[in-house]
């Protein structure tokens, strides 16, 4: 064992005389803890809410979207594209979609709430985004005997509609049609034949999905398209499937993937968590002006022997090693016991669901904590580092001490 770690564990163990120096230090140790803790707990809640909302993202939205720019798509094109999916191995299924904006009104109110309408083609659809699991009743589109035509409807707009199963709504679409008085808006009654009850906010409250022939003479023209949805075999192809195909398909075509599509919501999430760092990370900051504190205290009580050291021959270099490692012992110790106790917070409360969330404002039904171990690595990196910048001034005053000055009145 080395001059600098010798006296340096001895310090830190204070004699009686040294017990306010020693509760300070105590001080500091959690004051780093609990900056550490505060910080991996706020990163986790930010990691948890950017993952859970992007996979239930991943579950409601396809992989990939083919769009042709702010035109529709035309049959050619869509011949285009399916033969370029159909020669990429990573593609697992394709969907064609029509979207569109209407207004509905429900069988109790005439008031109307704009609807946002997605037609699809049952069949392919589930293939690629399946919504079994989240409907109550049936993905049954088609025509009824009567001449109403199935629908399923976000369960949250179905409620401000006053509409239930079975029920029937209307749907004012824009495309204009030819009567005796004229060119008027298309009305269309709708079987509400299924209930999408999502835990997405957007789906639940605004979403129509109809039979995609009837979306299309409703928004476009037949056989014209909006998009085409596209579920690939692994989400880890994502990226580079996307580039592939948006060279196979040429300049014509914008091909999106679920970032792309959904740009604005995750950079919000990113800058979330950016500015979430800056402000726990300021706990720690202020933890590391403990240490500052510690040490300087511990300079003044030790000139003594500070002095002691350098007449013996100790360098200005040793002496400021000692309190760079009582500085640095401090800012380990809390740092590892911090992380300790974030992991294990982390991990209970994840496992407990402990904090629920109200699925009508939220799109989660708990606050979710998910961590990883470069998430913790960073955190532990960045407090090491603040600990340390807290070492230098104390370690440095104390290597410049004069041992004559700090012997002459002893």
């Amino acid at each position: 064992m080395n001059l600098t770690t010798f006296v340096g564990r001895r310090y830190l163990v204070a004699r009686r005389r040294q017990a306010f120096i020693s509760l300070i230090t105590v001080i500091s140790v959690l004051g780093v803890a609990v900056g550490v803790m505060a910080l991996i707990i706020a990163l986790a809640i930010s990691t948890g809410f950017t993952t859970r909302i992007r996979d239930k993202i991943q579950l409601l939205n396809a992989h990939l979207n083919i769009l042709c720019g702010p035109e529709e798509i035309s049959p050619e094109r869509y011949r285009a594209i399916r033969e370029a999916l159909a020669k990429d191995p990573r593609v697992k299924a394709s969907a064609p979609l029509v979207l569109g904006t209407g207004l509905a009104s429900g069988p109790v109110t005439r008031v109307q709430t704009v609807a946002k309408v997605v037609g699809v083609d049952s069949r392919s659809q589930l293939d690629v985004v399946d919504l079994k699991p989240y409907v109550e009743g049936q993905v049954a589109l088609g025509q009824s005997p009567d001449g109403a035509h199935g629908a399923v409807l976000g369960a949250d707009l179905a409620a401000a509609l006053g509409a239930d199963l079975g029920d029937t709504v209307q749907l004012l679409a824009p495309k204009l049609t030819l009567s005796p008085f004229g060119s008027v808006p298309k009305l269309l009654n709708l079987r509400v034949t299924g209930l999408l009850r999502s835990g997405y906010y957007l789906y639940d409250t605004e979403f129509i999905y109809l039979d995609l022939p009837l979306a299309q003479n409703l928004f476009g023209r037949p056989g014209h398209l909006s998009a085409v949805q596209v579920r690939l075999k692994d989400a880890g192809d994502i990226d580079a499937c996307r580039a592939d195909l948006q060279e196979a398909l040429g300049p014509d075509f914008r091909v999106l993937d679920l970032v792309g599509s959904n740009a604005e919501f995750f950079k919000a999430l990113r800058m979330e968590r950016v500015l979430l760092f800056l402000a726990i990370g300021l706990i720690v900051m202020v933890a590391a002006l403990n240490i500052v504190s510690t040490l300087i205290l511990m300079v003044m009580e030790k000139v003594r022997d500070i002095g002691i050291l350098r007449s013996m021959g100790a360098s200005s270099r040793d002496i400021q090693k000692i309190f760079l490692f009582q500085g640095m012992v401090i800012g380990g110790v809390g740092t590892a016991l911090g992380a300790a106790l974030g992991v294990t917070a982390c991990t209970v409360l994840e496992r407990t669901r402990a904090i629920p969330l109200s699925l009508d404002v939220y799109p989660l039904p708990y606050v979710p904590f998910l961590t990883s171990p470069g998430q913790v690595a960073w955190v532990c990196a960045f407090a090491l580092a603040i600990s340390f910048l807290a070492t230098l001034y104390p370690s440095l005053r104390a290597a410049k001490l004069d041992p004559v000055e700090a012997l002459r009145y002893e």
